[in-house]
């Protein structure tokens, strides 16, 4: 091989180099890129200081269900005796420290559209209601309609509050549950098993 080809042969090797180079920083930064610009689009609508939850009630398929705390223990609050899961008890109130919305509708006019129905004494939503009780005040939630677009999505309303929010699922379907789904399987049940 000739000098000057052995010359063009690395100088071949090091442009595909850089190319190669150039292509993984270019992906990365705009990877980077799309994700400054999904976290700039949410925005914090409610902050809940969840330490001071001192109980929740919240509906679920036309059912009220109340979870108390008595000491650091969360409890049925119809049925103390009813052992709760406490890390799935937590999961839930953990879920309401910081709601994000993507979208903000200020104020509109036909929240029907959005699932709610205005009566006497607020909003009536159509999918669940969460009370939150943090002692000396409380916190009222109110889901609507699941987004047309992206079913895991949530309009939601608070109490107070007359803009309607676009929500992600995470908070609603932490308390798409019941508290015999939250029951801790007792030691003698689960050992037979």
């Amino acid at each position: 091989m000739k000098k000057s080809q052995v010359i063009t042969l690395i100088v071949l090797v090091v442009v595909l180099g850089l190319c190669v180079a150039g292509y993984f920083v270019g992906k990365q930064y705009f990877a980077d890129k799309e994700k400054k610009e999904e976290a700039a689009k949410t925005t914090t609508v409610k902050k809940i200081d969840t330490s001071k939850v001192t109980g929740v009630a919240y509906t679920y398929n036309g059912k009220t269900y109340m979870i108390g705390k008595t000491g650091d223990v969360w409890t049925n609050v119809d049925d103390p005796k009813m052992k709760l899961k406490q890390t799935d008890v937590g999961t839930m109130i953990a879920s309401l420290k910081d709601i994000k919305a993507d979208t903000i509708i200020k104020n509109p006019k036909d929240i029907a559209q959005y699932g709610f129905t205005k009566i006497k004494s607020g909003v009536k939503p159509e999918t669940q209601e969460i009370f939150v009780n943090l002692g000396n005040k409380e916190e009222d939630i109110f889901v609507g309609a699941s987004n047309p677009y992206n079913q895991s999505a949530y309009y939601v309303m608070f109490k107070g509050d007359n803009n309607v929010y676009l929500v992600d699922g995470g908070v609603c379907s932490e308390f798409h549950k019941t508290l015999n789904e939250l029951e801790q399987e007792s030691t003698t049940a689960a050992a037979q098993q």
